[in-house]
């Protein structure tokens, strides 16, 4: 065996003892599971036949922005992407909302703070990406999404009521007739359950069918006859 080859795997034999394991051997990174992935591969393919760019709403470290592109790149479909965080967690308005909920405070303690926009836009270089995805940081609650319009797909990933009710109320008007929308984290009963009860509260108030699939995914598919684009738009 080659000296090289005898000092790489002494290297891995040393790291898969320790914590740096995690860094350097194979894991699964994703907060979707394999059959929510191909969904949204799925619903990606449907979406991009309508005209419109590409949103995600809460995008945390990147490995889903990564994941849906490879397969945009696969479809040889260039259309631009917006990925859209705060990129230090939840804020304490969203929060706040959460509590006057029931939910505990501690819950949300330290979840997604430990990130950055450097590190996503490194992330995007590092696959090739930058020219296609842009990150914005901001607070989905304040951010003007109007200069995206029109939109064929978005990805809401915020978790928490506030900023998944504010997300469908600026997005829905930009989509792209026979566009749709996922809303990550609709299941009853658990932290992140503002996201579903945000989904239900939107879809009864605009008269649009429930479609909640995957444990986990709320659906919105905008109807072809809704004429959801600000005028001049389209």
């Amino acid at each position: 065996m080659r000296i090289a080859d005898v000092t790489t795997r002494i290297a891995k034999e040393i790291q898969i003892r320790t914590p740096l394991r995690r860094y350097f051997f194979h894991r699964y990174s994703y907060m979707f599971s394999p059959a929510q992935l191909a969904f949204l591969c799925s619903c990606l393919e449907q979406a991009v036949s309508v005209p419109g760019g590409i949103c995600e709403v809460g995008c945390a470290q990147g490995a889903s922005t990564v994941f849906l592109n490879r397969h945009l790149d696969w479809l040889g479909i260039t259309r631009p992407y917006t990925a859209i965080d705060t990129f230090s967690g939840f804020t304490e308005e969203d929060v706040k909302k959460e509590v006057e909920r029931g939910k505990a405070p501690s819950m949300f303690d330290g979840m997604f703070t430990v990130n950055s926009k450097t590190w996503y836009d490194r992330t995007m270089a590092l696959n090739g990406l930058e020219s296609r995805v842009r990150s914005v940081q901001a607070d989905a609650n304040e951010f003007d999404f109007t200069p995206l319009a029109p939109l064929a797909f978005c990805l809401i990933d915020v978790d928490l009521y506030r900023p998944v009710a504010a997300s469908l109320q600026k997005i829905y008007p930009l989509m792209s007739p026979q566009g749709i929308i996922v809303i990550d984290d609709c299941a009853p009963n658990t932290g992140f359950d503002g996201a579903l009860r945000a989904y239900e509260e939107f879809v009864a108030s605009r008269g649009l069918p429930s479609e909640l699939t995957l444990r986990k995914l709320g659906v919105i598919r905008v109807p072809n006859t809704d004429s959801t684009l600000p005028s001049g738009q389209g």
